[in-house]
């Protein structure tokens, strides 16, 4: 374990020392994100929305809230690394990152009369009710797999969320076989105005039900009575066809003869392998190959996928690592290992092409705020940090999960040459 392990190190040390962690022994979480306001054309809507801020001497501010997502992610890193590294202190703050979750977060919906039981909200202190399904894929993948290593009481709660998750997707599923897949799903939480006892992100999007199956095809070795291969199949026999014409935001940005933007065939990769694999899902296998045709041709020659997220800035020369270059090199890796044919073979070549892009755009500034990260995008045309901001994306956004933990967990799975995520 030579080749990265130093980029490794340093983000682990950015973790640590960032400032996203405080303690950094993750008693009390993981923040979202670091973002640099200065300067920024979002930092009104930022300071609006994520008013929980500390500010930091470099010019940085974090974002103080605790999402279920990025503590999972977190933790799934820390604990990977302990094993991979032999640095045992890593699996303490594991275990810490997630005992914050289960017993200090609040945000585990436990009233059994309520159809969020189970469920996790957002993030602490201030977004216990809004509950989304890709933050709970996240938890259920995480939880399932850490239960098999360790932490066998993870399994009880990854159950009860999946159970949950798995009734509100069969219904949505099931609505789009009644009513065509063009329909407005009532049952998203944003859709009606009674939304008490629904969920966020019942969409076709990979981001959204992609990431709900592939919480499904980890879940169901722990849960075998619950039928989540039902909505597994159902689902990626149409996640190609693109988004349903009343999403005119998800159809932004999307390439010519293409039926997503690049962003949603890193998820439709990762997704779509991680249930092809665990399934035996031929539906799921088909929608993992398109996506590893498309990102193939898509890559550029330094390595880098264009930004395309609405999310985020969009241009063809910057590199999106909050929604797209990140996802990509996992979901490849996970095709590498999948199709046992040249494609498979192109996967890893392009997994190692984004690797390699990866450890050189690391962040070298002497801040313990930055040095060692990666930031929410990349203008390879300057060679810096830019490209512009949104106010959930863009170059000044720092984020824990989502960007640096899966990254890392990319770079961790390349060295040790086994499959993080089986």
């Amino acid at each position: 374990m030579e080749k990265y392990r130093r980029v490794l190190e340093k983000n682990l040390e950015w973790f640590l020392n960032s400032g996203v962690m405080r303690p950094a022994d993750g008693f009390w979480g993981v923040a979202e994100r670091l973002v640099i306001l200065r300067d920024n054309e979002a930092a009104r809507r930022i300071n609006n929305v994520f008013p929980s801020q500390t500010a930091l001497a470099d010019g940085a501010s974090v974002l103080e809230h605790r999402r279920v997502d990025c503590c999972v992610q977190t933790a799934f890193l820390f604990d990977a690394a302990a094993l991979a590294m032999d640095r045992p202190e890593l699996r303490e703050t594991a275990k810490n990152l997630i005992e914050y979750l289960v017993r200090r977060s609040c945000l585990r919906h436990t009233d059994s009369s309520s159809g969020k039981c189970g469920l996790w909200g957002w993030a602490a202190p201030l977004y216990k009710e809004p509950v989304w399904t890709d933050d709970n894929s996240w938890l259920i993948v995480v939880f399932s797999i850490l239960s098999r290593n360790g932490h066998p009481e993870l399994a009880e709660p990854a159950i009860a969320a999946a159970r949950t998750l798995h009734r509100h997707a069969a219904a949505y599923m099931h609505f789009l076989n009644e009513h065509g897949r063009d329909a407005l799903c009532p049952l998203d939480a944003r859709t009606e105005t009674d939304a008490a006892e629904k969920i966020i992100g019942l969409r076709l999007n990979p981001h959204w039900m992609g990431l709900v199956c592939m919480a499904f095809a980890y879940v169901a070795e722990l849960d075998p009575g619950t039928p989540y291969y039902d909505v597994v199949e159902t689902y990626f026999k149409t996640a190609l066809y693109g988004p349903p014409k009343h999403d005119e935001r998800s159809g932004r940005n999307i390439s010519a003869g293409l039926s997503w933007t690049l962003s949603e065939y890193a998820y439709l990769i990762l997704s779509g392998s991680v249930a092809a694999k665990r399934f035996g899902c031929g539906s799921a296998m088909k929608a993992a190959r398109t996506a590893a045709e498309i990102l193939i041709k898509s890559q550029k020659p330094d390595g880098h996928f264009p930004a395309e997220h609405y999310e985020a800035p969009v241009a063809s020369h910057c590199a999106d690592l909050i929604y797209t270059q990140n996802w990509a090199t996992i979901g490849l890796q996970h095709a590498a290992g999948l199709f046992d044919d040249e494609l498979g073979r192109e996967c890893l070549l392009a997994s190692e092409r984004s690797l390699s892009f990866l450890a050189e755009i690391q962040d070298k500034s002497p801040s313990l705020a930055f040095n060692g990260c990666w930031r929410g995008m990349y203008d390879t045309e300057r060679g810096i940090w830019g490209g512009g901001d949104c106010h959930e994306g863009g170059a000044n956004s720092v984020y824990t999960g989502w960007t640096n933990a899966p990254i890392s967990l990319a770079f961790l799975s390349a060295e040790t040459g086994q499959n993080l995520f089986a």
